[in-house]
């Protein structure tokens, strides 16, 4: 990858990379129970992506303390099914395009840096991501957003967070850096939206007609 970069993108990796959705759901409800709650089926899981992060908690009757803990340990089941989770068709070949056309792309997530790159290295994707930060509190985007900046001396005009939850956007928006929210994974549009994304897409294949634009105003704002 060129050193010098046109802008960057940093992905969310669950829900927007790989189709981690069904695995873990299905581990969800391993340990429901564990935790007082109710098994989910995938049926209901797709009737409630119009929820955002927040209401879906409060209808599940989930706090984030207990969020953060069932996360933490279905971060640590997954690991053991990690042959299983697959990228969502037409990923990969947009992580090439935007490494061709001269983007840095990079991962900022929740799940464990070991399953990222699990996948990542089966999907022959990993020498393609300039940095993995993983390990971010589900509620914690923001924060790690704006450390990452600082560490890598980035400005957030120059960076777009890409991901699939309402959470992502708010953690871009709050963060000060654009934001693309991508219709495939955990919320839909109608959420989405809500949040006021800079860009939201349906499909990976957006993602290269994204950035080319956000590189364009930033190029004229340069000027």
């Amino acid at each position: 990858m060129s050193a010098s970069f046109r802008s960057t993108l940093i992905f969310d990796f669950d829900g927007t990379i790989a189709d981690t959705i069904k695995t873990g759901i299905e581990i969800y409800n391993l340990i429901a129970a564990d935790y007082g709650l109710k098994a989910v089926t995938l049926h209901e899981a797709r009737e409630w992506r119009n929820l955002n992060t927040r209401a879906l908690l409060s209808h599940l009757g989930i706090s984030r303390f207990v969020a953060m803990k069932i996360v933490m340990r279905i971060r640590r089941m997954l690991h053991e099914q990690i042959e299983e989770v697959v990228l969502f068709p037409g990923v990969k070949d947009a992580i090439l395009t935007l490494n061709q056309e001269g983007f840095r792309t990079a991962i900022l997530t929740s799940n464990s840096v070991d399953n990222v790159r699990a996948v990542l290295q089966r999907c022959e994707l990993l020498d393609y991501f300039s940095f993995i930060e993983a390990g971010v509190s589900i509620f914690g985007k923001s924060r790690r957003i704006q450390s990452v900046l600082k560490r890598l001396r980035i400005e957030p005009t120059q960076v777009m967070y890409v991901g699939d939850e309402t959470r992502d956007i708010e953690a871009a928006r709050d963060s000060r850096v654009s934001g693309i929210a991508v219709c495939w994974g955990a919320n839909e549009r109608e959420a989405l939206e809500a949040e006021k994304p800079d860009y939201c897409i349906d499909a990976p294949a957006e993602l290269m007609t994204c950035a080319q634009d956000f590189a364009d105003r930033l190029a004229l704002r340069k000027e």
